[in-house]
């Protein structure tokens, strides 16, 4: 979560969410049946999401219990858990506190290519540590470098959206943007961010 001091159309805060659990987090051979996109919470997962949603709810009201002065604008990954899991964060939110909800495929998980082996995942994955988190490609997937690039192309659009006020948000009141993404896709946001170097993001 980041905090902004600033003023007019400058965002409170930008709070990073990743996904509840995944049907791919309980059992890692789900990957090689189901597209890594399709892939759904368990109920647990839906649980964890809902939870979120209780503990963002009170960040973003913490200073001022009153809904008329602060908003929320999400952005969400377009796959299924990400979704979902927007779905039971937004329940926490009154309908008049969410200015917008956009999905933005620049924030999707890193791809790993297509059906995923976990024999052929484990191979792949200990060469990847040897290589280098962040330039290993994987077959016919990206690398982490591939995604800083989309992510950062979306932290450009995200800062244009605000400086022409395309979230019509209203100054008066505090906005906070809540970005529903992945693992990876939040952690080159935090390096593009801070400005971390390869060898701090490894």
């Amino acid at each position: 979560m980041f905090e902004h001091g600033g003023v007019d159309r400058l965002p409170k805060r930008i709070i990073l969410v990743r996904p509840g659990e995944s049907e791919g987090n309980r059992d890692g051979s789900t990957y090689s049946t189901v597209p890594d996109h399709q892939i759904a919470l368990t109920q647990q997962g839906i649980s964890q999401a809902r939870h979120a949603g209780t503990q963002i709810r009170q960040v973003v009201s913490a200073s001022d219990s009153l809904p008329e002065t602060w908003k929320v604008y999400f952005y969400v990954s377009p796959y299924t858990r990400t979704r979902s899991s927007l779905r039971e964060i937004a329940r926490s939110f009154p309908r008049k506190c969410v200015i917008g909800v956009r999905e933005e495929c620049r924030i999707r998980k890193q791809d790993f290519g297509n059906f995923q082996i976990t024999e052929d995942m484990k191979v792949i994955k200990d060469v990847r540590q040897r290589f280098g988190r962040f330039f290993y490609r994987f077959p016919e997937g990206e690398s982490a470098a591939d995604v800083y690039d989309r992510v950062s192309s979306f932290l450009e659009s995200l800062w244009r959206d605000i400086d022409m006020n395309r979230l019509n948000h209203d100054p008066s009141t505090d906005l906070n943007l809540i970005i529903v993404s992945h693992g990876l896709a939040s952690r080159v946001f935090l390096m593009k961010w801070f400005k971390w170097t390869v060898e701090q993001f490894e």
